[in-house]
């Protein structure tokens, strides 16, 4: 496959999941992000008005995200690049099962968990690395600083869901907030999106002269 069709592919499997999320929460006025008595799963759940563009939406972003990953598994050059590689593979793939077996099947929750988990872990992974090629190199890229930002902006939201999901603020055991879904998610996407174009070429390249060994220590 080409450059030009890998970042096609990519990009279209970001715009699938964009599409799924806003189309779900378009079609079905019960699930607003603000107030947060809402999961993004409510979209997909049998039976709702948002459900049939929101599950095939995951499953179609997750197939062509996988599309994607096993062309930059083929162009991994070190460990570092094998390792992010698979972590977006683990992450489409939750996506792709998350909307096959939408809530509440008992494999939805641990799809999507694993993907929330390796769509963060992916970006904070490649955000420190580059942050540290940067640095070495005296560099004033802020890319892998935007990145690391924002691994670290996701993670005091799902705390403050946390937080929130386990107090008495909210009398709904299902409410929880939003946003740290959406927040994953689109830091998942931002970084898909980087990887798949131009701009991981030209920072790797930076991150290599930096200083860092093939095995992406």
């Amino acid at each position: 496959m080409t450059d030009s069709r890998t970042r096609l592919v990519g990009a279209a499997s970001v715009a699938s999941l964009a599409l799924a999320v806003l189309l779900g929460l378009a079609l079905d006025p019960t699930v607003r992000i603000l107030p947060v008595r809402a999961r993004l799963s409510d979209l997909g759940r049998p039976g709702g008005a948002g459900a049939f563009p929101f599950d095939y939406g995951l499953v179609l972003a997750g197939l062509l995200g996988l599309v994607a990953v096993s062309v930059w598994w083929g162009a991994a050059s070190d460990r570092h690049g094998r390792v992010t590689t698979a972590l977006a593979g683990v992450a489409f793939a939750g996506l792709g099962l998350a909307g096959l077996f939408p809530a509440p099947s008992v494999a939805h929750l641990p799809a999507l968990a694993a993907a929330y988990l390796a769509g963060w872990t992916a970006p904070l992974v490649d955000g420190l690395r580059l942050w540290r090629a940067a640095a070495s190199a005296g560099d004033r890229s802020r890319t892998g600083l935007l990145f690391v930002g924002g691994a670290a902006f996701v993670a005091v939201l799902w705390v403050v869901r946390a937080l929130v999901a386990a107090t008495f603020l909210l009398s709904d055991p299902t409410s929880a907030l939003l946003l740290a879904e959406l927040a994953t998610l689109a830091l998942f996407a931002g970084w898909v999106l980087f990887r798949a174009g131009v701009g991981h070429t030209a920072v790797a390249r930076t991150a290599s002269d930096g200083g860092l060994s093939a095995g992406g220590r």
